[in-house]
């Protein structure tokens, strides 16, 4: 009955691994729905070097009226085109100061091969003013209040009761203090809104009205009026939204850009880049797979099946953290990583055979093994996972995904070889208890098997001698 139990939990097993497999690579449409799951791997954040991408280098230059340094004056406006762009579905995004006067941007993922023109309102930057009284031909100049430098973000949002997309601004301490003042100004002439331009004040440059009570403490939201129809993210919206968010952003900022190039980042082996490196990985494992099974039999089908299982939580840890961009150095990583988890499962193997070459039958030559590989397995993925932090904290960002990647590989490695191993190894033996060869375990004929009594002799005797040894 145990056998039989036995079977059917690792044919159980076995199909949860497939699916597994599958959920991370192949891609399907949701049953009764319009969502399309992607796979575990496709979904995985991929860096430049992988996936490809875009990059564009602007000029910067101080306004005339600017008492800050050009120096100064760029790295404050770094922050803000940072979180601009952070709106977007960038897998990666760089956002450095090059040189003494340039800001380098790369972004990568499926959509930045889209986003040249947003490079061009960036650059072209324009002034976020508000009035209480429409500019007219009877009115072509009244008071306005001058947002833009107290502008912190400007991003698309979606207003889902509207059903529409707009333009989300948020402003710094002294855009609210300002935001106030106009409110009590338009409140002083019994007006009920405010009107915003992008630019100079003319009437072709009018963004929208606003009521009064919709000015928020810290942000306002502006409707431009395109409709809204999916829970998709932002990054569907019009280019009429996207263009106006860059032209207050780039309106924003200490210095004045201009854009000197764009150009696209090839994947570091072409276009199939990805490709190559799926099979390069599916042979590697496949390989190892193999060699483990060649020399350990059936406890090398079992660490294929745990390795499966491994492989699987790694593929989801990479794709469920969000600060994961996998690089060319993050596989390197992943690749040492499954190689300890080899090694980890091969020690343990050898443990196990040693047990068994003295004398210990089967089932007290796994318990055996496994006591005697924890704590050299636990020391040494400790080990590495220090030696991995100091890389994570000290080295540059591009091999940082190589850190993090040897991190997760050693957590997921201990927990693979100390506990799904041990499970799966305790369920086999209600199947196999005595047929060693299938195993892989040997022992020379000169060697008598030990019986569980003796086994107990041997362990009072190495006790009696840990403490001080026998008394004649």
């Amino acid at each position: 009955m145990l056998k039989r139990t036995s079977i059917i939990k690792f044919i159980l097993i076995t199909i949860i691994a497939i699916l597994g497999i599958l959920l991370c690579v192949c891609p399907f449409s949701v049953p009764q729905s319009t969502d399309i799951y992607n796979g575990i791997i496709p979904s995985i954040n991929k860096g430049v070097d992988i996936n490809g991408g875009i990059s564009a280098i602007f000029e910067c230059s101080n306004p005339n009226d600017s008492e800050k340094g050009l120096t100064q004056s760029i790295d404050d406006s770094l922050a803000k085109i940072k979180s601009a762009l952070e709106y977007e579905q960038f897998a990666e995004l760089q956002v450095s100061r090059q040189g003494g006067n340039k800001v380098y941007i790369v972004a990568s993922g499926e959509y930045a091969t889209q986003f040249n023109t947003s490079f061009s309102y960036i650059a072209d930057g324009r002034e976020l003013s508000f009035t209480v009284v429409s500019v007219s031909d009877s009115n072509p100049n009244p008071r306005s209040f001058s947002l833009s430098n107290e502008v912190a973000k400007s991003y698309v949002d979606v207003d889902y009761n509207a059903k529409a997309y707009g333009v989300r601004i948020e402003f710094t301490n002294a855009g609210v203090e300002k935001l106030q003042e106009l409110k009590t100004y338009a409140k002083s002439l019994s007006k009920d809104s405010v009107y915003l331009y992008l630019g100079d004040l003319v009437s072709s440059n009018s963004l929208a009205e606003v009521d009064i009570d919709d000015l928020g403490e810290k942000s306002i939201f502006i409707s431009l009026n395109s409709s809204y129809t999916t829970k998709s993210s932002s990054s569907t919206s019009s280019a009429r939204e996207r263009e106006v968010a860059y032209y207050i952003i780039g309106g924003a900022l200490n210095v004045d850009l201009e854009l000197r190039e764009i150009s696209s980042i090839s994947p570091i082996f072409g276009k199939n880049t990805q490709l190559y490196l799926s099979i390069a990985l599916a042979i590697i494992f496949v390989g190892v797979i193999a060699c483990l099974i060649a020399r350990y039999r059936h406890l090398g089908l079992l660490a294929g099946l745990a390795l499966t299982f491994y492989a699987i939580l790694f593929s989801f840890f990479l794709m469920a953290l969000p600060f994961i961009i996998l690089n060319i150095s993050g596989v390197i990583g992943s690749v040492c990583a499954f190689l300890v988890a080899v090694l980890a499962m091969i020690f343990l193997f050898e443990k196990i055979k040693d047990e068994y070459a003295i004398g210990k039958k089967i089932h007290l030559s796994c318990k055996g093994g496994f006591k005697r590989a924890l704590w050299p397995i636990l020391d040494s993925h400790i080990i590495i996972i220090f030696i991995s932090i100091f890389m994570w904290i000290f080295s540059p960002a591009m091999l940082k995904c190589f850190a993090i990647a040897l991190i997760l590989g050693a957590l997921l490695s201990a927990f693979t070889s100390l506990v799904i191993m041990r499970g799966f190894i305790k369920n086999y033996l209600r199947i196999n208890s005595s047929r060693a060869k299938k195993l892989g375990l040997y022992r020379d004929k000169n060697v008598k098997e030990i019986k569980d009594e003796q086994v107990q002799i041997i362990k009072d005797d190495m006790a009696t001698s840990i403490e001080g040894g026998s008394h004649e």
